[in-house]
This record gives structure tokens, C-alpha cells and sequence, in this order.
């Protein structure tokens, strides 16, 4: 049976696997590499970016496009501090509802004056 966190290959009989002592059988999810601080930053640039054509009254098309990507990145930015238990879990979450309020925003309104 192959380990699903290393692909070392046990035999069909074994319950832990030989080179890592992983439980065989069970599915490994790797940990984050990317701390939640950069995705929290990435949502509240997006957000400004996204805010601005809106501001300067131009280019409504990349305010939504903008806004969207906004919207994804500070909905998994909100929640990532939470799934890692962040020490700084308020603060990350304070910087990604920013970034998420203004995709929010953004996007709306740039759909409401494109059309």
C-alpha cells in the first residue's frame, strides 16, 4: 500500500507506514506553506485596486474584474488565520474584511454603472 504522505510503497498488510509512521489508509493534508498575513495584504490590494477606477470614474470593466478576484481572495483570507489558529488572527482578519468590503463594493458598483 502506498503511504499518502511520503508515496513510500509498504506491504498490503501494514498499518503504519515504514519510512514516515503515517497511518495507511488515512488521506494526508499538507500544512499551509503561505503564512495568512500575505493573503490578508493580497485581499486589501485588491480591494484598492479594485476601488479606484470606481474613484477616478473610469474603466468600470477592470473594477469588476478587480472586485471579483477581490472577492475570492478576501473570502479565503478571512478564514485562512481562523484555520491555522493565527496568533494574529484579529488583525489578519481586520486587514481581509477591508480588502473584502471594498471588492464588495467595487464590484457592485462597477456592474451597476457598466449597465
Amino acid at each position: 500500500m502506498k503511504c499518502s504522505k511520503c508515496g513510500f510503497n509498504n506491504p498490503d498488510d501494514a498499518l503504519f507506514c515504514q519510512k514516515c509512521d503515517w497511518k495507511l489508509g488515512e488521506t494526508y493534508i499538507p500544512e499551509m506553506k503561505i503564512g495568512g498575513s500575505v493573503f490578508a495584504i493580497i485581499a486589501l490590494a485588491l480591494g484598492i485596486i479594485a476601488i479606484i477606477p470606481i474613484i477616478l470614474n473610469t474603466a468600470y470593466i477592470a473594477a469588476i474584474v478587480f472586485g471579483a478576484l477581490g472577492l475570492v481572495m478576501g473570502g479565503y483570507a478571512f478564514n485562512a488565520p481562523r484555520l491555522k489558529a493565527d496568533p494574529n488572527m484579529k488583525v489578519l482578519m481586520a486587514i481581509s474584511a477591508v480588502g473584502l468590503v471594498l471588492s464588495v463594493i467595487s464590484f457592485i458598483y462597477g456592474i451597476y454603472l457598466y449597465f
